[in-house]
């Protein structure tokens, strides 16, 4: 059974270009969009009448992904903007609104580490991937602000859906192009690192979920100005994995570090 957290249909039809199914067909597994949908084993569907993407159709779009497009993972070295992803780690999850906006939300955000010796990386990883709340499948979530400083990339995230959703699903080399900004892009790059830090420091890693899925990437940062590599995409999907077996621990006297208590709020 596959929970699903996020899903982009303007990505599956639209820049890979899965054809919706529009015939009588069989299906298995969980597809949960709102209001929730089971299919199961014991079921036939036709296309979701809500106009949402099936499980079927994601799976050819994966496909297409790995045949096409040569994922790369997404702790490789050197990502290039539009490149496609793959990635399983834990994960934090929020919704937002630009900081000097209300509520409603209007971006959904999942923010992971990598830490440093893990899949080859010298320093720390963070990993970011942010879209449009309309391709949440959980509406659940309590609002934050996105926080101070980030409007730009606010409204980067908002612009690319839109793009999207004209059929425009190349992003420009220089994402200034798509949101023009008179800031630099130290600037810029600070904005996703203020995003993914106080995600990072309110979600402690027991706290996340393993969480798996494609993404495209927006940007690869890994430069002298900042102490850790950050990238960040925009999800195809994001669906809910099995924990991995952790081995168990002997009881141990050594001192423990205190645990910092968690802030409940996504402000800076």
């Amino acid at each position: 059974m596959a929970e699903f957290l996020y899903l982009s249909e303007q990505k599956l039809y639209g820049r890979l270009g899965v054809k919706r199914i529009t015939s009588q067909l069989s299906a298995s597994g969980t597809l949960k969009v709102p209001p929730v949908i089971d299919i199961s084993a014991s079921r036939s569907r036709s296309e979701d009448v809500l106009g949402g993407a099936t499980l079927d159709d994601l799976m050819k779009g994966v496909k297409k992904v790995d045949e096409l497009h040569d994922p790369a993972d997404f702790t490789e070295f050197n990502l290039q903007r539009n490149r496609w992803i793959r990635f399983d780690l834990n994960l934090a999850q929020n919704v937002v609104y630009e900081d000097s906006g209300r509520p409603p939300a209007d971006v959904a955000l999942f923010a992971g580490d990598v830490p440093a010796g893990e899949a080859g990386q010298p320093r720390d990883m963070g990993f970011l991937l942010c879209g449009s709340i309309q391709h949440l499948r959980t509406q659940d979530l309590p609002p934050g602000r996105m926080g101070s400083d980030t409007t730009w990339l606010h409204d980067l995230i908002l612009e690319l859906d839109r793009r999207e959703q004209e059929g425009n699903h190349v992003i420009p080399e220089f994402l200034t192009e798509v949101v023009p900004s008179r800031e630099g892009e130290r600037t810029r790059e600070q904005a996703a690192f203020g995003v993914h830090g106080w995600m990072s420091r309110d979600w402690p890693m027991p706290e996340r979920s393993r969480m798996r899925g494609y993404a495209i990437v927006l940007m690869d940062i890994d430069n002298s100005n900042w102490t850790h590599r950050l990238v960040v995409a925009s999800p195809l999907y994001v669906e809910v994995a099995p924990q991995r077996a952790t081995p168990r621990r002997r009881f141990s006297l050594a001192v423990r570090r205190r645990s910092r208590p968690r802030r409940g709020s996504s402000l800076f």
